[in-house]
């Protein structure tokens, strides 16, 4: 296609608290099962200030940021069988499309998966992401979604990622609760932590029919946001106690029956357990970059008969899925500000300080 100028814009990682934008080489020439994308948007995640500020440790210098984008499909190379000019939304990792866990809805764990956005320091393995102009995109049958027509780019930014791991969580607490013969409807559900995968949590739960949300966070600007999507607002105050003693103040009195933890935080999970009634489940989709532990043993979740359910967000398995209810919700309304890709290093400062107002970035990088 039309622009074959050999550098891009692009947003590395420099070191932790430091990472620019700048010129770097563009992917051209794509390989057998690959595809190049003109990326359109792309987000900025929650999991990338995990490096950002050097919890999570190994990130190679200079690799491209970022694993939430959509955009154009560009070039395709040998056996693809997308095709240049269609509009797609990638998941945040690749899927082969064909493997036993890709075939079993467990995309997040195929046999060849890569998180974009992450080359190791050491061995130099990994995959460039998608704070960029132009991105390469591995296995890009598998991994990439043609967007239906009535489905802008910024949303397939939150589809690839952040909406669909929201969804994972709620549905992964009340897949659970089947057993308790309790409709969604007659549910409590707390959800610990608003950013914007808790804000997504927030608008799937309410999709899937609870009624009953409690949003705990120390934000008031997203706790303000949480209310607005239809949850109860709790702000914890100096001790997480005082949001457990809230939220037992619940019809039933007993607990939650479901925590959602979404932060990544020992503190966060922490105040999960201590939320949710026995019987009850613990639904964590967090990324805990940390070293703390566990913050219950198995005894304590035998003598509450706990079930906890875990894991990285199958996103390429629920994206067709999550699509169909974006006429039911409008996802967007996470989205705080859109701006030029240009603008990342501020971006990045404000999100990681938690600055008020700020909850889901959106960047165009042609802007």
């Amino acid at each position: 296609m039309a622009d074959q100028a050999p550098t891009m814009k692009a947003v590395v990682f420099k070191k932790p608290y430091s990472v620019a934008y700048q010129e770097v080489p563009r992917p051209t020439e794509p390989g057998e099962g690959e595809a190049i994308v003109r990326v359109m948007a792309c987000g900025l995640c929650g999991s990338d200030i995990h490096p950002y500020r050097g919890a999570e440790k190994g990130l190679q210098r200079d690799t491209v940021c970022g694993h939430e984008f959509a955009g154009i499909v560009e070039e395709v190379g040998q056996g693809v069988q997308l095709k240049p000019g269609q509009r797609v939304a990638a998941s945040f990792t690749t899927a082969c499309g064909h493997c036993w866990f890709c075939s079993h809805g467990l995309s997040s764990r195929c046999d060849t998966v890569q998180l974009f956005g992450w080359i190791n320091e050491e061995n130099s393995c990994g995959i460039h992401g998608g704070q960029a102009q132009f991105v390469r995109v591995p296995y890009a049958d598998g991994t990439l979604m043609v967007l239906p027509d009535h489905v802008s780019f910024e949303e397939g930014v939150l589809v690839g990622d952040i909406f669909s791991t929201g969804y994972f969580c709620a549905k992964n607490a009340l897949s659970a609760l089947s057993d308790a013969k309790m409709a969604p409807s007659e549910m409590t559900v707390a959800v610990v932590g608003c950013g914007p995968v808790g804000l997504c949590a927030i608008i799937s739960a309410r999709l899937l029919g609870v009624e009953t949300v409690y949003a705990i966070d120390r934000v008031q600007s997203r706790l303000n946001l949480a209310k607005n999507l239809g949850a109860i607002a709790i702000a914890p105050g100096d001790s997480p106690i005082d949001a457990a003693c809230a939220a037992s103040a619940t019809r039933s009195g007993r607990g939650v029956d479901a925590a959602l933890e979404v932060v990544g935080a020992y503190d966060a999970l922490d105040l999960c357990f201590r939320l949710v009634r026995p019987g009850g489940v613990v639904s964590s989709v967090g990324v805990h970059a940390h070293d703390k532990g566990f913050p219950i043993s198995p005894e304590q979740c035998y003598d509450k008969n706990i079930t906890f359910r875990s894991g990285r967000c199958p996103a390429r398995s629920l994206m067709s899925e999550v699509c169909s209810m974006l006429d039911k919700a409008d996802i967007s309304r996470v989205i705080s500000h859109r701006v030029p890709l240009s603008s990342a290093s501020e971006m990045y400062a404000k999100f990681e300080s938690q600055a008020p107002g700020v909850f889901k970035v959106i960047f165009d990088p042609w802007a």
